[in-house]
């Protein structure tokens, strides 16, 4: 019996070093791009996909993308900052008046730069925003702050910089390049209120 089993073992070793020696070895296929290393080890196979390719959110797909700068893919964003915009105009709005002494009055004066600060920060960071997806989203952003209520508040920013009501360095010009840009050629040349603050990192209380 331990013979036979022997003879067994003997012929299917003989018959397996047959194959490896004789027959012709079948040839290996042309490297698919999914496969990372070649046979010999090297990093050189076909065309090894990356993660970019395989993640169909990267475009792996041939999938496309939507164009930030088409008018119904920004209209939203558009109409769904409006009640926050609004806010910011509204308050600012309120506090135009005249340009007097009477904006010299702390109560008076801190509640001018309260309102000046969050409505050009706000006007500034949406027009940062859009300016970003394309022209077209910018002119549509350019209109959207250029009511007749904004160009009030920017003639009354102006006239109580120009008499010296209101001062540049009260403003938190670092933190707001819209009013920078904005009233970059107006000069102060009355002598209304004297300055509130100096630091241009603290906002004026």
């Amino acid at each position: 019996m331990i013979a036979a089993l022997r003879l067994v073992l003997v012929a299917a070793l003989a018959a397996i070093a047959f194959e490896v020696i004789f027959l012709p070895r079948a040839k290996h296929r042309a490297l698919d791009p999914d496969e990372p290393i070649a046979a010999d080890g090297s990093m050189i196979a076909g065309k090894a996909r990356t993660i970019y390719d395989t993640n169909p959110p990267l475009g792996a797909f041939g999938e496309t993308h939507e164009d930030p700068d088409d008018p119904k893919n920004f209209r939203w964003r558009i109409e769904n900052d409006r009640w926050t915009n609004d806010h910011a105009r509204d308050a600012m709005v309120q506090v135009v008046g005249p340009v007097d002494g009477s904006l010299c009055a702390p109560a008076a004066h801190t509640r001018l730069m309260t309102a000046l600060h969050n409505y050009y920060d706000a006007r500034g960071r949406e027009k940062h925003s859009f300016s970003l997806r394309g022209p077209r989203a910018k002119v549509a952003i350019e209109q959207e702050w250029s009511t007749p209520a904004d160009r009030r508040i920017d003639e009354f920013v102006r006239r109580a910089l120009l008499s010296g009501f209101l001062h540049k360095n009260e403003v938190l010009m670092h933190y707001l390049p819209e009013f920078e840009k904005t009233f970059a050629d107006t000069q102060e040349i009355g002598a209304g209120c004297p300055p509130t603050k100096t630091a241009k990192d603290t906002p004026a209380l």
